[in-house]
């Protein structure tokens, strides 16, 4: 490819250099998978940029790219955590948080994302109706390092860890909840 994939870049451009991301991308963007209408579809491609489309799908701009780049051989490092190819977290040990507060919400990414809705949503719309000592849990077959990326920059604590092979337990809470715990 000559020139490296930018925030900028159209999606058509980028299928039209590597066909072979349509499946990839359409996993990472389910607002543009949901389209039904080929026709529309192609018009949205030809018009929407990386970074517009990952605005959309409520996922951070730098990673994003980051992992459309590497899909497309312009990276070294392999992406391949997620349902999309997610570049995933380096691993941290279980917070005390995340072994002490009760789960008030559990939510199976994998089950919402077979339906075509992104977790992304539900996540924050359940964390922002948390009572306080309390948490919300995500199972998943991968790492979904975009959605942790954006609760910690939305102010909540998130950590994430996979807890079998191919099985990934996310927890998020009120940080200022998590604070509390660490400096008690």
């Amino acid at each position: 490819m000559s020139a490296a994939i930018q925030p900028e870049t159209r999606l058509s451009v980028i299928l039209e250099k590597h066909p072979e991301l349509e499946q990839r991308l359409l996993t990472a963007l389910p607002p543009l998978a949901s389209v039904r209408s080929e026709a529309m579809r192609r018009s949205l491609l030809e018009g929407t940029t990386l970074e517009s489309a990952a605005r959309l799908a409520g996922l951070p701009v730098p990673e994003f790219v980051a992992t459309v780049r590497a899909w497309a051989g312009e990276e070294h490092e392999e992406a391949a955590c997620g349902p999309g190819g997610h570049v995933p977290l380096p691993p941290t040990p279980r917070p005390r948080w995340a072994v002490e507060f009760a789960a008030q919400f559990r939510i199976d990414a994998d089950e919402m994302l077979a339906t075509g809705v992104h977790p992304a949503g539900k996540v924050k719309q359940c964390a922002s109706a948390l009572a306080p000592g309390r948490m919300v849990v995500l199972t998943s077959s991968f790492c979904p390092s975009p959605l942790i990326q954006m609760m910690r920059a939305s102010g909540f604590a998130a950590w994430t860890g996979e807890t079998a092979p191919g099985r990934w337990e996310s927890c998020f809470c009120r940080k200022e909840d998590a604070e509390r715990l660490t400096d008690a």
